[in-house]
């Protein structure tokens, strides 16, 4: 430490707000920030790919699946962001090359088609048909140039009968043969169970998975970027073998519950004005494991 540069083990932006009031350190640590893991650069480079693709009469799509909890949906969002919808250059329309909408709690394809038109936020009438519904979209998706449509948590598709299932996979294979958008379809592991029962389906979507994480040296290394961006004004060495295994263990190997997990040590280091996570806070935290949440619930 030197006087130049106080916090060593913080990067710039961390570095400006280590001297802020606790309230804004708190706020900053609870925001969070995009972690640009190896796996998340994968899946990232390859809807990247799959966006350029030309409009073929077969389109490639993707089927992600990953446990709850462990970045699925923060990829998306990502990768959403850095395909925002802009203006036309003529000003007549809207170009959106990505939509992202949720599947339904269960298989209603008028619902599924609602929150596609509610997402390009375009009027419809609340009593058209399914087969309007479905004009409009085709319609729009070629005058806003729609190159991809995104649905997460595609594991709802189980949810309903067999037959309801069926018509939802065909309704969505019938899209993505209309408009010759590429499909990038998320979920749970049960999603596995939505596509592999239609031979067509599982042969349209390319599997990628985000497995559980390792105690591993790229868990070590996520710690340590974590580390970085954490507005503490001492070092807490969260790679430590003793640290990150403690750390791991707590959250399970959940990338979600592993951030919640150090974004709740570091506010409880600056509340109790020790600015470092210690290797007796991992272990004594009030902190409920993913695990045994439904257990927790019940008691």
């Amino acid at each position: 430490m030197t006087t130049d540069n106080p916090y060593p083990h913080l990067n710039d932006t961390a570095r400006a707000l280590a001297e802020r009031s606790d309230e804004v350190r708190i706020f900053s640590i609870r925001e969070g920030s995009w972690l640009g893991y190896k796996d998340a650069k994968r899946i990232l480079a390859r809807m990247e790919d799959l966006l350029a693709y030309p409009k073929i009469t077969r389109m490639p799509n993707m089927l992600l699946v990953a446990p709850s909890f462990n970045g699925k949906t923060s990829i998306l969002k990502r990768f959403l962001s850095l395909h925002l919808p802009e203006t036309h250059p003529e000003g007549e329309v809207t170009i959106c090359p990505v939509v992202m909408v949720e599947a339904p709690p269960k298989p209603d394809i008028s619902d599924f088609y609602t929150r596609i038109l509610d997402v390009l936020m375009t009027p419809y009438k609340p009593t058209a048909s399914v087969s309007e519904k479905y004009s409009q979209i085709k319609r729009l998706f070629r005058q806003m140039e729609v190159h991809m449509l995104i649905v997460d948590e595609i594991h709802h598709l189980i949810a309903g009968s067999l037959n309801r299932q069926q018509e939802f996979r065909n309704a969505l294979k019938s899209l993505g043969n209309e408009t010759m958008v590429t499909m990038v379809a998320a979920g749970i592991e049960d999603a596995y169970n939505a596509f592999n029962t239609d031979p067509q389906m599982s042969s349209r979507f390319t599997p990628e998975h985000l497995p559980i994480w390792r105690a591993d040296n790229e868990f070590g290394s996520l710690l340590a970027t974590l580390e970085l961006r954490t507005p503490l004004k001492r070092p807490s060495n969260l790679k430590n073998p003793n640290m990150m295994l403690a750390i791991h263990m707590r959250s399970e190997g959940t990338l979600g519950d592993m951030c919640d997990l150090v974004k709740e040590l570091a506010v409880d280091a600056i509340r109790s004005k020790v600015e470092h996570i210690t290797l007796d806070r991992i272990n004594s935290l009030p902190w409920v494991p993913p695990s045994k949440r439904k257990q927790y619930q019940r008691l």
